[in-house]
């Protein structure tokens, strides 16, 4: 993003905004005179509020939505890590808010793709899939897989036991995940959700939703 440049100031306001070095991809910055608001644009058009234009850009969310696995799901093998697969085609997939210059966070392999977001970036993600075990009292896992060859790593966590009984669905949708882009290992390389059932059972994914904060 292009360093900001000052157009119209009013008072000492021209000293600190030089002081403050803000950065965005709108342009210009300036400060109306009627009201003292600081606005940015292309230094001609198009202003918008500063606050407004900062938060498109570096805060944000998407959601994906799968159709795949609703109608054959993957099937679980016992204390087996599984990938959840997304092919993002479902009608809740929602990529309205993403930033102009980055396209899609959709990995082939359906897992999340941060390679168009600077290192020190964080991410919110939150699953939605629910799991039907072939056994009672099952334990669910979940994990993180990242990175890539030597350097990979997972980040897991226990969601429990499923104790209700055998042949029922139990969904997962409120567990929310933090992570964020420490290096380019973790940036480069695709981000999958793996689950693991201490017995076998089938898993449908509804899909992830993702909070972003881009640096």
């Amino acid at each position: 993003m292009a360093r900001l440049t000052l157009r119209e100031t009013v008072g000492g306001t021209k000293g600190h905004l030089e002081g403050l070095n803000q950065l965005s991809g709108v342009g210009v910055v300036y400060v109306e005179e009627d009201t003292g608001s600081i606005k940015v644009g292309d230094g001609y058009n198009r202003y918008l509020d500063l606050v407004n234009s900062t938060n498109s850009n570096n805060l944000f969310f998407v959601d994906y939505n799968d159709t795949a696995t609703a109608a054959t799901p993957i099937t679980l093998l016992q204390d087996t890590w599984t990938t959840l697969t997304n092919d993002g085609l479902g009608t809740s997939t929602n990529t309205s808010q993403l930033p102009s210059d980055l396209t899609s966070m959709l990995a082939p392999s359906g897992g999340i793709d941060i390679s168009m977001l600077k290192v020190g970036s964080d991410i919110m993600i939150r699953p939605d899939f629910t799991v039907t075990p072939t056994s009672n009292n099952s334990a669910l896992y979940i994990r993180l897989s990242l990175g890539a060859g030597a350097n990979a790593y997972t980040l897991e966590s226990s969601l429990g036991r499923l104790d209700l009984g055998a042949g029922i669905p139990y969904r997962e949708a409120l567990h929310a995940i933090y992570a964020y882009a420490g290096d380019d290992n973790t940036t480069n390389n695709p981000i999958d959700i793996q689950i693991k059932l201490s017995g076998g059972g089938i898993v449908v994914n509804s899909g992830m939703a993702i909070k972003v904060y881009s640096k």
